[in-house]
């Protein structure tokens, strides 16, 4: 293992372990002392991490504990999808520190440069190292490209590259459920699990697949692309086509001759049509994720939306079609649990992404590389 491959898996490792010492990163890493306090020293000189202070113990000296320095750099999150368009900028453990609401549906990269130099200009006096993109759709993350996005109307864009050259900041793009995936596991959320199935709804149904603390793409990138999977009743129609939010409203809509725009607001007074049609939604869609539970046996199962399209009807519906079909050869029953909180959620996971790609290179900047 080279030094800088050293710096940044100690890095990573005081990220997902802080406050922790360098002796207990020895344990974690398997690496020599020598070696885990050399690329700990690396990383104070340069000031991405810093000391949190003593930790007594009951024999031998105190240890001194090491965590990120979340001001040493900021990183913009840029949300591209069906519900909302959004860049926020947050510290590196994810914290909060603006926020730009742009037009929501299809625009140019140009307007999204354009929108993204009028946000930078009002937080000049931050630090920024790097810029995360989700969009909704198929990405080619690696060459940072968005293969096609209805939403957005792209089509074989290098979005990554354009940004770059206008603004002088590395670039990284991911699908926004892999994106939030990643943030889940960067900035905490996932706690000590090693394994979970972080879905994202809306317009679109996608998931975000995490294996061993790695996200896991798939050989072409589409890894997760539930929604557009068949359902198994020999319709042959997709998942989305029955239980993604517009086609829910669609239906709601063609039946009561409503113009329904909120799957929350279905609650209300509910007919039988409006039932059975977030049923039938819900049940496909737990399903969906049984099956992914199934296949992928993780610690846990998260489905992301906002908070307008929580229908407790179709949430409950979920809820219970997961349960039945989820496997039980095993005491260890997966949870499923609803991220329903936040209007911003794929905008931090697209912030959480761009900390994690940040690691690697202020990982070699501490080792003195001169292309970081």
């Amino acid at each position: 293992m080279t030094a800088p491959n050293m710096t940044a898996r100690i890095l990573r490792l005081i990220v997902e372990n802080s406050p922790v010492s360098q002796s207990d990163l020895k344990v974690r890493s398997g690496l020599s002392m020598s070696t885990v306090s050399q690329a700990a020293n690396r990383l104070l000189a340069q000031g991405v991490i810093h000391e949190l202070g003593l930790r007594r113990v009951s024999m031998g000296r105190p240890k001194t504990l090491l965590g990120l320095n979340p001001d040493y750099a900021s990183v913009i999150g840029i949300q591209l999808n069906a519900e909302r368009n959004l860049i926020v900028m947050t510290d590196l453990t994810g914290k909060l520190l603006g926020e730009q609401q742009m037009p929501s549906g299809a625009m140019t990269p140009r307007q999204l440069g354009d929108a993204l130099a009028k946000f930078l200009r009002t937080v000049e006096d931050k630090r920024v190292g790097a810029i995360g993109l989700a969009i909704s759709g198929l990405v080619d993350a690696a060459n940072g490209s968005c293969i096609r996005s209805r939403v957005l109307e792209w089509e074989n864009v290098p979005i990554a590259r354009l940004l770059e050259a206008r603004f002088s900041l590395p670039v990284f793009i991911e699908n926004d459920a892999n994106a939030m995936a990643m943030a889940a596991l960067v900035f905490g959320q996932l706690g000590t699990a090693h394994s979970a199935i972080i879905a994202t709804y809306g317009k679109g149904i996608g998931a975000g697949i995490v294996l061993e603390r790695q996200l896991y793409r798939g050989r072409f990138g589409k890894a997760g692309e539930i929604g557009h999977g068949l359902l198994g009743d020999g319709s042959k129609r997709l998942l989305e086509d029955v239980a993604a939010s517009q086609a829910i409203l669609d239906r709601v809509n063609a039946a009561r001759g409503g113009h329904a725009t909120s799957l929350q607001a279905l609650d209300n007074q509910p007919d039988s049509d409006t039932l059975t049609i977030l049923n039938d939604a819900g049940e496909h869609l737990g399903i969906s994720l049984a099956n992914l539970s199934v296949a992928f046996d993780p610690d846990v199962v998260y489905l992301a939306m906002e908070p307008q399209m929580a229908s407790r009807i179709l949430l409950d519906a979920i809820t219970q079609s997961f349960q039945q079909y989820r496997l039980r050869l095993s005491p260890h029953v997966t949870p499923l649990q609803f991220l329903t909180d936040s209007n911003r959620m794929w905008a931090l996971g697209a912030a959480g992404f761009a900390v994690n790609q940040l690691l690697d290179v202020l990982s070699a900047e501490a080792d003195g590389d001169p292309d970081a």
